[in-house]
This record gives C-alpha cells, sequence and structure tokens, in this order.
C-alpha cells in the first residue's frame, strides 16, 4: 500500500473546507450588501407625538405608542419619531402645533386634552390623528370623517354609562367632576348632557390640599378624569384618603392606577386603552399606503368593560353600593380589610385563653374546689365563739333566785372546740384535695380545648376567605370567556348558544361568590364569639403558611423515619405513650379514683376509729339590775357582791358509734363499688382517648399525602383549561370542553386549599390528642420529643 495516500485524501478535504467558507464569506457579502441598499432605499416617515405629559417620566401610552409605531413601520420605512410635551395645556398645545406640521409627515395627539384641542381645529395642513377623543358630536364612525388629513380614534370611555353606575352607588343630586383645564370643555360638555345643572366643575391644581378645599364638605360623589401631569400619585393617594374619610362616593374615568390609589370604582378600561396604540399604528400605515386619511374608520373595537367596585374603599368610607349593581360588578378586595387589626393564629390562641368564657368558667370551678378544701381545713382548726346576753325576768322568778337574778341580767361566755381525732374530717380534707387536683385537670383540658377550637375556628376563616377568593377569580374567568364569546358571536364564529351557556354560568358564579361570602362571614362571627369580642368585629388575618412550615418542620424530623407502615405503628405507639402521661382527662379521672379510693378507707375505718374532740366554756356575770335582797334578820345574802362572777367548764369527749343499723357496712361497699365504676370509667375513657389518637395519626398521615396530590391536581387542571382555552379561542373546540375545564380547575383549587388546611387541622387534633401542644412548644421542647421518639422502642 502506498503511504502517502491518506496525505493526499486529508489535502483534499482541506481543500473542500476552504471552499466552503470562501462560499459563505460570498454569501455574507452579498446580504450584506443587500440589506443596506434596502435600508438606504427605505423612504423617510417623520411622525410627532403631541403628548399631555409633562415628561416622559409621566404616566401616559406614550411609550406604547412609540413600541407600536416602531414595530410595524420601522421595517418599512426610516422612521424618525418626536414626542412634545404639553402638560395638556392649550397654551402649550397652541405653541407646539406649528412646529409639529412644519417637522412631521403625520402628527398624532396622544393624550384626551391634545385629541379634544385637534378636534376642535378647522383644517390640517398634514395627515392628523387624534388618538383618543371622548365625545365627537357625531363626526366620524365606518366611513370616516370625511375631514381632509384628519381623522380620530373613539375612546372606549362611556361617561353616561359611569354616572348611571354612580347612581347606584351614591346620590347625584350634586355631583363634583375633577379634571384637567384642557379636558374640562369636552368632559362637561357630556357630563352637563346628562346631568344638566347638577355638576360642580374643580379644575386639578398640583396640591391634594388645594383641590380639597373646592370640594364642599357635604358632597356625595366625585368624578375622577386622568390627572396626570397635573397631580403627582402621591398627592392622588392624599386626595383620594381624604375623600374616603368624608364618605365620599369616588368614581373614575381610568381603572388604573386609580383603583390602587383608593377609587371607590371604575370600570375596566386598561384593556380597550390597550388596542389604542396598534389601532393609530395601524392608521399611521394605511395612511403611508395612499388610504386618504378623511376615510378612516373612527370606530374601535373593544373588549366588554366590567364595573370594578373596591371593596376595601366601601368599607373605609360606608359608601356601599346597591346589591343590583355588586350583582353585575367585579369586586376588588372582597375580603381584605386593611384598616382591620392582623391576628395571628398564635395571636388567636392566646386571646381565647385570655377571654374565652368557657375556659374563664373553668377558672371558676377551680376557684370555688380550692374554697371547698379550705373549709374542709377550718373543721381541724379552733373553733372559738363568744357571745353576751341580756335577760328580763318576770318578777316570781326574781323573788325566787334569793337575789342572785334581777329583773334584768348581762352575762357574757365564750367556747371553744378543737378536734383532735375525727376521720370524716380527715377524709374529707383528703377528698377536697383530689377534687381540687381534678378540677385543675378539668381546666388544663378546657385549655386544650380552645386552643382546638380556636385554631379550627381560625382555619375556618383561612379556608372561608380562599375559598371566597377563588369563586371571585373564577368569576373574572367567567365574565372573560364571556366577553370573548360576545365578540366572536358578533362576527359569526360562535352562536348565540355559547353566549348563553357563558351568561347561565355568570349566574351560577355569582351565587357561589354570595354563599361563599355568607360562609366566610360566619365564620368570622364564630371565632369571634370564641375569643369573646364583639360578634361583628372586624379582624386582617395575614398570608398563611402553616402547612408548608409544618410541611418542612415534619420533613426534617418525623417523616423521614416512616418508612414502612411498622414505623408508623411505632409513631402511633409512641404517641400514645405520650397521651397517657399527658392527657388532663386522665389525670383528673386518676384524682376521682384517688378521691373515691379515700373514701372507701375512711368508711373502713369508721368501724374503729373513734372521734376526739376537747370543749371549754367559760361563763361571766357581767351584772345584774333589779335583784331582790332578802331579809336582813336571815343573816346571808346569796345575791352579794362577793359571790363569784365567772364559771368555766372544760371535756375531752370520746364517742366512737357502737351500732347505726348497718350504715357503715353499706357505707363501705358503696364506697367500694364507686372505686370500681371509676377505675371502669377510666379504662374507658382512656381506650376512647387511645382510638381516638389512632384515628388522627392516620388521618395527618392521609392528609399530607393528599396535600401533595391535591396541588399537583390543580396545577396540572390549570395546564389543561389553558389549552382549552386556547383552543376554544381558535375555534378548534366547543364551549362545553371549556366550561367543563374551568369547573375542573376550580374544584382542584377547592381541593387542594382544602387539604392545605386540612392537613393543619389534623396536625393539631392529632397534638390536642396527645394532650400537648408541640407546635406552641420552643424548639428546645420538639427536638427533647424528637429525642423521646429516637429513643422509643
Amino acid at each position: 500500500m502506498d503511504r502517502h495516500y491518506p496525505e493526499e485524501a486529508l489535502s483534499t478535504d482541506t481543500i473542500a473546507r476552504w471552499h466552503v467558507r470562501a462560499i459563505r464569506f460570498f454569501l455574507f457579502l452579498f446580504f450584506w450588501f443587500a440589506v443596506n441598499m434596502l435600508a438606504s432605499a427605505q423612504p423617510p416617515l417623520r411622525v410627532t407625538l403631541i403628548s399631555d405629559a409633562t415628561s416622559a417620566t409621566d404616566p401616559s401610552i406614550d411609550s406604547l405608542l412609540t413600541t407600536e409605531l416602531t414595530a410595524l413601520l420601522e421595517s418599512r420605512y426610516a422612521l424618525e419619531l418626536t414626542t412634545l410635551y404639553t402638560g395638556g395645556e392649550e397654551n402649550s398645545i397652541k405653541t407646539v402645533l406649528p412646529q409639529a406640521y412644519q417637522a412631521a409627515d403625520v402628527v398624532i395627539g396622544s393624550g384626551l386634552a391634545t385629541s379634544s384641542f385637534l378636534l376642535g381645529l378647522e383644517t390640517y395642513p398634514k395627515p392628523t390623528i387624534a388618538a383618543v377623543v371622548l365625545t365627537s358630536d357625531d363626526r366620524g364612525g365606518p366611513e370616516g370623517t370625511g375631514i381632509e388629513n384628519f381623522t380620530f380614534v373613539q375612546s372606549p370611555f362611556n361617561i353616561h354609562r359611569d354616572l348611571t353606575a354612580l347612581e347606584g352607588i351614591a346620590d347625584l343630586d350634586r355631583l363634583t367632576v375633577l379634571t384637567t383645564a384642557a379636558f374640562r370643555p369636552s368632559i362637561g360638555k357630556v357630563i352637563d348632557s346628562y346631568l344638566p345643572e347638577r355638576a360642580d366643575y374643580v379644575v386639578a391644581r398640583s396640591s391634594a390640599t388645594a383641590i380639597l378645599s373646592e370640594i364642599g364638605a357635604d358632597v356625595p360623589a366625585v368624578y375622577i378624569t386622568p390627572l396626570a401631569g397635573q397631580v403627582s400619585l402621591a398627592e392622588q393617594q392624599v386626595l383620594l384618603d381624604s375623600l374616603t374619610a368624608r364618605g365620599v362616593a369616588t368614581f373614575a374615568m381610568l381603572d388604573q392606577p386609580l383603583l390602587d390609589l383608593g377609587v371607590l370604582a371604575a370600570y375596566s378600561s386598561t384593556e380597550n386603552l390597550e388596542q389604542l396604540p396598534r389601532r393609530v399604528a395601524l392608521d399611521v400605515l394605511r395612511i403611508m399606503d395612499g388610504v386618504p386619511t378623511a376615510r378612516l374608520s373612527t370606530d374601535l373595537t373593544t373588549y366588554t368593560s366590567e364595573l370594578i367596585i373596591n371593596m376595601a374603599t366601601a368599607r373605609r368610607s360606608g359608601v356601599y353600593p346597591n346589591w343590583e349593581t355588586m350583582a353585575g360588578a367585579t369586586l376588588l378586595n372582597p375580603n381584605d380589610l386593611t384598616e382591620a387589626k392582623v391576628l395571628t393564629l398564635q395571636g388567636a390562641v392566646l386571646e381565647g385563653l385570655a377571654n374565652n368564657l368557657g375556659y374563664n368558667l373553668s377558672t371558676y370551678d377551680v376557684a370555688l374546689a380550692r374554697s371547698d378544701l379550705d373549709i374542709a381545713r377550718s373543721d381541724l382548726l379552733p373553733q372559738f365563739k363568744a357571745a353576751t346576753t341580756v335577760t328580763r325576768l318576770d318578777g316570781q322568778t326574781v323573788a325566787s333566785s334569793f337575789g342572785q337574778q334581777g329583773q334584768y341580767n348581762w352575762t357574757a361566755n365564750s367556747t371553744i372546740d378543737q378536734v383532735i381525732l375525727s376521720e370524716p374530717v380527715l377524709a374529707n380534707i383528703a377528698i377536697n384535695r383530689f377534687l381540687l387536683e381534678g378540677q385543675q385537670a378539668a381546666l388544663e383540658q378546657s385549655q386544650l380545648d380552645v386552643v382546638l377550637n380556636v385554631a379550627t375556628a381560625y382555619l375556618n376563616v383561612l379556608q372561608s376567605k380562599v375559598f371566597a377568593d377563588l369563586q371571585v377569580q373564577n368569576l373574572a374567568v367567567t365574565r372573560a370567556n364571556l366577553n370573548a364569546a360576545q365578540t366572536k358571536s358578533q362576527v359569526g364564529a360562535v352562536g348565540a348558544t355559547d353566549v348563553y351557556r357563558w351568561e347561565s354560568e355568570l349566574a351560577l358564579n355569582n351565587i357561589e361568590i354570595n354563599q361563599a361570602n355568607a360562609q366566610l362571614a360566619q365564620a368570622r362571627y364564630n371565632l369571634n364569639q370564641l375569643l369573646n369580642r364583639p360578634i361583628n368585629d372586624e379582624f386582617r388575618i395575614p398570608e398563611f403558611t402553616g402547612q408548608d412550615s409544618l410541611l418542612g418542620l415534619m420533613g426534617q424530623t418525623i417523616l423521614p423515619l416512616l418508612n414502612t407502615p411498622r414505623d408508623l405503628d411505632r409513631l402511633a405507639n409512641f404517641l400514645a405513650e405520650e397521651a397517657r402521661r399527658n392527657l388532663p382527662a386522665l389525670e383528673q379521672l386518676d384524682a376521682a379514683i384517688r378521691a373515691q379510693e379515700r373514701q372507701l378507707l375512711s368508711a373502713k375505718r369508721a368501724f374503729y376509729l373513734p372521734t376526739v374532740a376537747i370543749n371549754g366554756q367559760y361563763n361571766y356575770r357581767v351584772a345584774n339590775y333589779g335583784t331582790v335582797p332578802l331579809p336582813e334578820d336571815l343573816g346571808f345574802d346569796f345575791g352579794g357582791e362577793d359571790r363569784p362572777r365567772s364559771t368555766y367548764t372544760v371535756a375531752l369527749q370520746v364517742a366512737i358509734p357502737i351500732f347505726q343499723g348497718g350504715r357503715r357496712k353499706f357505707q363501705a361497699e358503696r364506697a367500694r363499688v364507686a372505686v370500681l365504676q371509676v377505675q371502669t370509667q377510666r379504662k374507658d375513657l382512656e381506650n376512647q382517648l387511645l382510638q381516638r389518637l389512632y384515628s388522627d395519626v392516620e388521618n395527618m398521615v392521609a392528609s399530607y399525602r393528599n396535600l401533595n396530590l391535591a396541588r399537583e391536581a390543580a396545577e396540572t387542571s390549570i395546564k389543561n383549561f389553558r389549552i382549552i382555552e386556547d383552543l376554544y379561542r381558535a375555534g378548534a373546540t366547543n364551549v362545553t370542553s371549556l366550561v367543563d375545564a374551568q369547573n375542573v380547575t376550580l374544584q382542584s383549587n377547592i381541593n387542594a386549599t382544602n387539604a392545605g388546611y386540612q392537613f393543619v387541622a389534623d396536625f393539631i387534633a392529632l397534638q390536642r390528642s396527645t394532650g400537648s401542644y408541640q407546635f406552641l412548644s420552643s424548639p428546645a421542647e420538639q427536638t427533647d420529643l424528637l429525642r423521646r421518639f429516637m429513643e422509643f422502642n
């Protein structure tokens, strides 16, 4: 074989690669020259925007217009865009307009004030577009304006619709309209046609304080037009807060940013406004393609606007729409009580222990039991009594007393008794001590019940709130689908049945929202009752991540140790031992058993133990008045002053019953049966509590598994819904499939929510069954519990 053959082959490959590289290089040069030739061949296009804003930082649609014009025209023209800022002031517009016509091929008025000014001109030197016109005086339409070099886009705003909605919220006998100087003439023309001589106009200044000074204190409603360029967002916030505090109904022409700042109501306009830039860009393209400006349609195909009511503002102002208005509106912040006090789970538990009436009753039971013990102990202490007596005797008794008694006799006496040995007294003390221990255990049990009840009620509020929010979100999706169906129906893409179906779904969704709001209110009432608050007291619950916290805690501690069913049985057995040691219900019955056993012991001792007591009595004669002395010839006097005034007695008493008709025997038998009864009751209660504990372990583990599955199901249902929604909008599937997918998504989200809160509820219920809430314990106590579990066999 020729050893040089491989080198010749390698040389051929190298030459081929160089040929490929050369071809690529020449192709690159060709395309580069072609692109540059095309670029140099693009005709110039100068477009000037006349803006209502004062600078590029003010909120406006200028940036959107610039983006759309660039995207649509830059590939065909050497586009040159210029923006002139006027602040919406008429004088500024007059000043910049000649400059715009001189420098531009097309002039666009991008704001309401500028568009209104352009609409009022008589001639237009160059193609002119008023981007958003509020009222056109019946000019324009599908056939265009008929005015040379002029067209406009009819705004998506409907002032008459806004004022009709405002009438469902507040009294419109007098309406204050807050607007700008440039916008005042055009807005006044529309509103005065609807509310003749009932509207007052306030021209906005830069300061909220200055604006408020011109708005009367008794104004029921204020209609607010766009204030960009005149009033900063911070001052608009101050203005809206002040009007809300006055109880004024505020309605905005634009939904954003005023809804975020706290306006009471507005119709949705963002989606419709987003269409304006593309429509204006298309009009410019048609003009450059040779379509006469005067013949361009002025109509704008819009989405169906929805009334949005800010319920947070309604609560703060005390101004609520009527039920009919609310039924057809989207409610913003329906359950967010931003002004109310925050209530956390731990705070609710502590407040429940401090204020719960049931728990307070249990503390009184302990106090009464302690008083009973003190009363029983008092029987072992000396019983001392002192008394004084004044008696009046008849004459015969006085005469027969031989001078020792008078008609009035004053005496004093005292007695003292001391028990030395008394089995009933000692037994009573011991029994009351055990009863006190039982009441203290009952108090601990009441404490555990309060924590469980409060935590459950708190979780119910959270669950009800999320459920209500999900229903509101589902309603928004239904409205969007209804709008899509109406749009498709107008162009004949779907039949009327789709619209009717979505209208039916919309009504059903409103029913679900009403029920969800009622459930949320009931859950709040129940929690307030447990906390001994006013039943309708408002509180705000922060975002709850307890289920994820518990997942993390269990995922780091217990769950890694549960690898088999046997490990689960080991956990249940360990918790059963913890329950036997901690449960106050068992401690209460243990105390009752000790009390009955002491009663039995007392009954047995009654057969042989006596009662020993000592008694002392002291009598003192203070005075005798009206005595009858004996005759002197008797030679003595029993009532003389030298006779003793006091006497005393001391006695030791030992008593033992000999025969009581068998009473002691029967009492002993009864006490023995009572002990057996309480012991049996304790065993039965222990079985019940352990049965509940084992069931709670199974529920908790099942809830843990269900939580992850429910979240996975919710995620997949959302993905499925989005696919079917896109297919429906493209006409590739029917309305029934979309409705089914939406309902499945809603139910999956509800199931995921329920699973999360059910897991927390089952976790807390399990801890109640063990007699100790570890989630409220310190990290050291939680670590000690884990150590005991590791050591348990």
